[in-house]
């Protein structure tokens, strides 16, 4: 994929939301960082311009240029004056398996001892990129949730997660008090894979406000996809972590 294949999607300009916390230059950002991310814009690919940019999201200059920034100050793209934006970044997916059941116990103890704060939680239609990850249409709405995770009365997880329609246990107050492994298995949820990467960011003005830490702050990324035992996603999850109050550990053995 190209940009210009990318920027000819007239749905773009649907892709962002304006009701939720997270401000539409984060989206931008957001949206196009997973594009490279994941390998589908590939390394040496010229960047759309600004102008470009504002035009493909409806969105203003100002707006697309702090996107780009982002970008830039990650190390996902480099500018030479002359010659525009490129992608620097270089795709180097690897993939390791592992049990899932110790994954889901371990999701299922955090959930159980830290507590959560619900920021928003709706139904929604997503924005483009979760719709290509559900296969869902501009129309079909998920249940978006934006919460933050304490430990020790400290936040040290901000979260957005969309999720599909699994029944009635899943609501915003029993987000808060159970692990959502635990409403998934209740509600006959029978989770098979996980799919998941872990990378690193900088805290903005948003995510430094939410969890505490001054702007520019390194901040760990983990991205989440639950899928059932039929290979439908039913969960897609984006969080946040701040280093100095979560650790990611795995362990693995020769035998």
């Amino acid at each position: 994929m190209t940009f210009e294949e990318l920027l000819a999607d007239s749905r773009l300009k649907s892709a962002l939301w304006e009701n939720v916390p997270t401000p539409l230059y984060h989206q931008v950002y957001l949206y196009l960082k997973e594009k490279i991310h994941h390998g589908d814009i590939p390394h040496g690919e010229k960047m759309p311009t600004e102008h470009q940019l504002s035009e493909a999201f409806g969105v203003s200059r100002i707006t697309a240029k702090r996107a780009m920034d982002e970008l830039a100050a990650e190390g996902y793209i480099v500018r030479q004056r002359g010659k525009g934006s490129h992608v620097a970044y270089k795709h180097r997916a690897e993939h390791l398996q592992a049990p899932l059941s110790a994954l889901l116990d371990s999701l299922k103890v955090m959930g159980q001892e830290t507590v959560v704060k619900s920021l928003t939680f709706a139904r929604l239609v997503p924005p483009l990129d979760i719709q290509e990850r559900f296969g869902t249409g501009p129309d079909q709405p998920l249940i978006q949730s934006v919460r933050l995770r304490y430990a020790d009365n400290k936040p040290f997880g901000y979260f957005v997660s969309w999720t599909r329609e699994i029944g009635e246990l899943y609501t915003e107050e029993n987000i808060c008090k159970m692990s959502r492994i635990d409403i998934f298995r209740k509600s006959g949820i029978a989770l098979d894979k996980v799919e998941q990467s872990v990378t690193a960011t900088l805290s903005n003005t948003d995510t430094g406000a939410y969890l505490e830490v001054p702007v520019g702050r390194p901040l760990l990324v983990l991205d989440r996809s639950m899928f059932d035992d039929s290979g439908q996603l039913i969960d897609h999850m984006y969080a946040l972590y701040r280093p100095d109050q979560y650790q990611f550990e795995m362990q693995f053995s020769m035998k």
